[in-house]
């Protein structure tokens, strides 16, 4: 008797965490987190990759536990996306990504920001249709806040590089606020005027930023000639201040154009909390974000945050990408009061690596003001960092031990660690339901992995680099012929010719590094270098540019609804992604419809009939629609874990339905039937005896 009380008083628990579980699942909650590597192409991935080991014994094989190395890797939905412009067959990245901001009306000219180029007329972007809608909304990004990327999902503007403009945008939501930061300049001259400072975009009326983090202080800080700001000094979560290895204290200058201290405005009017460390940011206060509470404005680098490679170098007190991707998302979880948010997260270096031709040149003359170059053969990345290359002499010095396709490794390595994150949380049920996408606004460089390092320069040519294991043969002595036997198998055997790194540890994350300086690391190199790109043997700045590469999306969700959308339709517009992202967001209100989004489902009403209740063996799981869609029926057990897919993604048609349940194989137990329509999640419990 006692037995049976316990069992059944079991039960009852377990039917409680279960309904509670459901109930979570099946909320309001819509997350959106769109991650844009900039000038992410295929070849970077690849490289990543390739140093973690795969193609290696057990990462040979689809099969293999460990063939899907990267987060990337794992995304279930695959597609590739076109990139041009409206007026350029290469993009740069203001309308690469205005079309994931603003949907087909983003497709706009080189240069311009959500802003209709012909009329001047700004475009209202998914990001702020989504805090117009409830939603708390946030943006990350490794290069300046204020750059392309992230500018043109919450600024209009018709020329990129006006950041200190598009830093106020962000931080103003009325007219007033606006002219309000100008009007706070102690100098007559640079408050506001509406004939230069334009006004606060209707768009953005409204719209408050609830996490802004990245780099780009100097253009919320005024130009340290003028005046200097209280918010200079990089501190810890004390307060106290950060020094560097040489023992000097941190510090990040700004430059804009007036003596606006966009930072103490955020803080003293815009209910901001500030933060430029990593250690300020991993131990902020959740409490102080709830609806209605604090915004978070965390600011790392006076411009870009550091290559992930200098970072762990020599800037380790500025935070990951990752640290601030999970960051946002604890923030915006706590700022969206169970609505749920939308995030863009960018990896903003890549790009700047491949425009530098980081380890694919080598300074061969000149000066940093007219350096003349040449095609890099496997030599060591310059000292000074990852863009040292393009500034360099031919006496200026190279490192030891690091390469430029360590560089590149680990700046994809970090962005895989933030996409992580979003995985993490789409996993996660009680948060919700998620939907991800990863992208890239262009490719840039032409980047490419030619071949690995070889000590013995088997091809006696001084490179020391092959690309091919060494092909087979007889063994001396052996017979000649067609006959296998007798074979030297070349590089056969110890994992053939295969990249050799091992993982090194960096605040809790692994990251791969070459095995020795002998060992056979991975050499990458850029089609588009001076002289293929008609700078020559002479350039300054920049020396590789974006290309017209079709580009790879990647997307997964937790309700089988949205992420799928992007396959089976062919190549897809970059203009492609955001009505399914507004359409999972329900953004009704948005300029892109959602009747506009290719292969919408409709909506669907289900009414869920399980017979019989209890079942021995088989039971049918019943449901009615009221319109056509796709269907998910699933089994749980107990305590949440799914036990059996009945039906995954069918189409069905109007009508009642019923799907057969084969249950022989299940334990005595409760389990529920949950149907999945269009996002809608309905589920009933049922008993095996």
């Amino acid at each position: 008797m006692n037995g049976k009380f316990l069992l059944a008083g079991g039960l009852l628990i377990s039917v409680a965490a279960r309904q509670e579980v459901r109930a979570q699942a099946a909320s309001t909650n819509q997350n959106v987190i769109l991650y844009i590597g900039d000038g992410f192409g295929l070849a970077p991935k690849t490289a990543t990759r390739m140093a973690l080991g795969q193609g290696r014994d057990g990462k040979r094989f689809a099969t293999d536990a460990g063939f899907q190395v990267l987060n990337l890797d794992k995304m279930k939905y695959n597609a590739t996306v076109t990139t041009h412009s409206l007026n350029s067959w290469i993009t740069d990245s203001a309308p690469g990504a205005s079309v994931y901001a603003c949907g087909k009306a983003g497709k706009q000219d080189n240069e311009v920001l959500a802003l209709n180029p012909a009329s001047g007329a700004p475009l209202e972007t998914i990001l702020e249709a989504a805090k117009k809608q409830g939603y708390a909304v946030g943006l990350v990004s490794t290069a300046r806040i204020t750059h392309a990327t992230p500018a043109a999902f919450a600024s209009h503007i018709w020329f990129r590089d006006l950041e200190d403009y598009i830093s106020a945008q962000y931080i103003a939501s009325t007219e007033a606020q606006y002219e309000a930061i100008y009007n706070a300049s102690p100098t007559a001259s640079y408050r506001y005027t509406a004939a230069r400072d334009w006004v606060l975009p209707d768009k953005k009326v409204g719209v408050e930023l609830d996490v802004l983090l990245g780099g780009g202080a100097r253009h919320f800080m005024p130009n340290t000639r003028t005046v200097a700001s209280p918010y200079e000094a990089v501190v810890d979560r004390t307060g106290a201040p950060i020094l560097n290895a040489a023992g000097t204290a941190v510090t990040l200058k700004g430059t804009r154009a007036d003596d606006i201290d966009l930072v103490k405005y955020a803080v003293e009017q815009r209910n901001y909390q500030y933060v430029n460390s990593r250690d300020a940011l991993l131990n902020i206060d959740l409490a102080q974000y709830g609806p209605g509470g604090k915004k978070l404005l965390g600011l790392f680098n006076a411009s870009h945050v550091n290559y992930e490679q200098d970072r762990q170098t020599s800037a380790a007190w500025e935070p990951s990408l990752a640290d601030m991707t999970a960051m946002a998302i604890k923030v915006l979880q706590a700022k969206s009061n169970g609505k749920g948010f939308f995030l863009m997260v960018e990896a903003g270096r890549i790009d700047h690596l491949e425009h530098s031709n980081t380890g694919g040149i080598s300074v061969v003359a000149g000066t940093s003001a007219a350096n003349q170059y040449a095609v890099d053969a496997d030599k060591p990345a310059y000292v000074g960092g990852g863009d040292a290359g393009v500034g360099a002499t031919p006496t200026t010095a190279r490192t030891a031990n690091v390469y430029g396709s360590d560089y590149m490794i680990k700046e994809v390595l970090a962005f895989d660690y933030a996409v992580a994150e979003g995985r993490a949380l789409l996993a996660t049920p009680s948060s919700g339901k998620t939907l991800i996408f990863s992208t890239s606004d262009h490719e840039c460089g032409g980047f490419a992995v030619t071949g690995l390092h070889d000590e013995a320069d088997f091809a006696k040519n001084a490179t020391k680099i092959r690309t091919y294991a060494g092909q087979i043969t007889k063994a001396a002595g052996a017979t000649a012929g067609a006959v296998p036997t007798g074979l030297s198998r070349g590089d056969g055997g110890a994992n053939g010719w295969f990249p050799d790194y091992v993982l090194a540890s960096f605040q809790g994350k692994d990251y791969p590094q070459p095995a020795s300086a002998t060992a056979k690391r991975i050499v990458v190199a850029y089609a588009s270098n001076p002289l293929t790109n008609g700078n020559g043997t002479n350039v300054t700045g920049a020396v590789g540019n974006h290309t017209p590469q079709d580009i790879w999306v990647a997307a997964e969700d937790n309700t089988n609804t949205h992420a799928s959308q992007i396959t089976g339709r062919g190549l897809l517009d970059n203009t492609s992604l955001t009505p399914i992202m507004a359409d999972f967001m329900q953004l009704t209100m948005f300029a892109t419809t959602l009747s506009a989004r290719p292969g919408a489902l409709p909506a669907a009403t289900t009414g869920l009939v399980l017979s019989p209740v209890p079942f021995a063996d088989r039971f049918q799981v019943g449901f009615t629609l009221v319109a056509a869609g796709a269907v998910t029926v699933e089994l749980f057990n107990e305590i949440g874990q799914k036990v059996q897919t009945v039906v995954a993604d069918k189409a069905f048609g109007t009508g009642p339905h019923a799907v057969a349940v084969d249950g022989s194989r299940l334990k005595t137990g409760l389990y529920v039937a949950a149907v999945t329509v269009n996002g809608q999640v309905v589920s009933q419990k049922t008993i095996k005896l």
